[in-house]
């Protein structure tokens, strides 16, 4: 996959995730030490990560 096409995916990626992540958080009553919470905001960060990584 080029590098445009790989950044793409990962914004949407990104996107998706973020959604989820709200979503998570809101349906647990804004407790944020949440394992399905932490565990979710690890994977956008490591998402976030590789968006800059690629980005670079």
């Amino acid at each position: 996959m080029d590098k445009k096409a790989r950044l793409l995916n990962l914004i949407r990626q990104i996107e998706e995730t973020k959604v989820k992540l709200y979503d998570l958080i809101e349906r647990n009553q804004f407790n944020l030490i949440n394992p399905e919470v932490v565990r979710l905001s690890e994977l956008l960060d490591r998402l976030l990560f590789e968006y800059y990584d690629i980005k670079k």
